[in-house]
């Protein structure tokens, strides 16, 4: 059962916002480009396990993409799989090339490039999760982990002093028997079904997004952004509004919502919160009378009120 289903992550769709907002031929795009491609290899390697996990056959709960606070810091966990008799944390990571990993110098490396150690990395999340476990619940229930990694394209060699390097480290075609292996080892049963959906929904409850700021991260303000409503055939910023609906003056194209979209970008990139003078500049329109029945069959809330009145996004 998944308590906890994959969505698409925050950062991706934030990035992809970005990339369409900034203005042509802007410095920091190809930084944007990359660490978008990045984001979505990673999400693409972590999807991809879903395949595999379909094919589980022993009674458990599943959460994806879980955040959770250990009272100083926030620690992630791409995948995390509960059983009667313990609790596995899976490290999905897609990367492709020859991968080394070197528990001695507690690194991972590929060509040139160094990298944490990912069972290093998965240990940590094992003791903060036991952790996190019997602070919040009072339960002491077995943590194990794997590290998978998802892409085809990559060769993997250990120079390790663990011996076990093999049972930790795994491709993601070997993940279904590793996990059977798992569950013969912890032959105990530690949670009932009950028990298993109540931790499950601990878990969920305590998740907290992250909530990137990627305007902060490249060092960006609102006039690095292209102004106006996207047009949704064509994508570009000339659409104009003419009774109570949008038409582009490329190619044509009629709405009459396009201009939510451009409140949900100006909600992820600037603030939430927007008065009409500044949704009058952002969206392009000049009469704060349109702008006010815009923003008020689509804002949640407001606060303050006449000239000073803001729109909650």
């Amino acid at each position: 059962m998944i308590i906890k289903p994959r969505v698409i992550p925050p950062d991706i769709n934030h990035l992809e916002i970005l990339l369409k907002r900034l203005k042509a031929h802007h410095p920091v795009i190809p930084q944007v480009e990359e660490m978008l491609s990045t984001k979505q290899a990673g999400w693409n390697g972590e999807k991809s396990l879903d395949f595999h996990l379909d094919y589980l056959k022993e009674p458990h709960s599943i959460l994806h993409n879980l955040r959770l606070h250990d009272g100083h810091h926030f620690f992630q966990i791409d995948t995390l799989i509960l059983f009667p008799a313990f609790i596995l944390i899976i490290e999905a990571k897609n990367m492709k090339g020859q991968i080394s990993i070197h528990r001695s110098k507690k690194e991972m490396r590929r060509d040139l490039e160094g990298f944490q150690d990912p069972v290093e990395q998965a240990e940590r999340q094992k003791g903060l999760l036991e952790e996190w476990l019997l602070r919040h619940m009072g339960l002491t229930v077995p943590v194990d982990f794997l590290v998978v990694f998802t892409n085809r394209k990559c060769t993997l060699e250990f120079d390790s002093f663990d011996s076990r390097i093999h049972e930790k480290v795994i491709r993601a075609t070997s993940l279904v028997g590793a996990i059977e292996r798992k569950n013969e080892f912890y032959q105990e049963e530690v949670l009932t079904r009950i028990e298993m959906m109540r931790v499950g929904h601990a878990f969920a409850d305590a998740h907290q997004e992250l909530v990137p700021d990627y305007m902060k991260r490249f060092n960006l303000n609102y006039f690095d952004l292209q102004k106006g409503v996207r047009c949704p055939e064509c994508g570009k910023y000339f659409m104009r509004r003419a009774k109570k609906r949008w038409i582009c003056t490329v190619c044509d194209h009629h709405s009459y919502d396009a201009h939510e979209q451009a409140l949900r970008e100006y909600a992820v990139l600037v603030s939430k919160i927007i008065s009409n003078k500044e949704a009058q500049d952002f969206l392009r329109i000049t009469s704060r009378y349109v702008v006010y029945r815009i923003l008020s069959a689509y804002a949640e809330s407001t606060t303050g009120g006449g000239k000073y009145i803001k729109y909650l996004l």
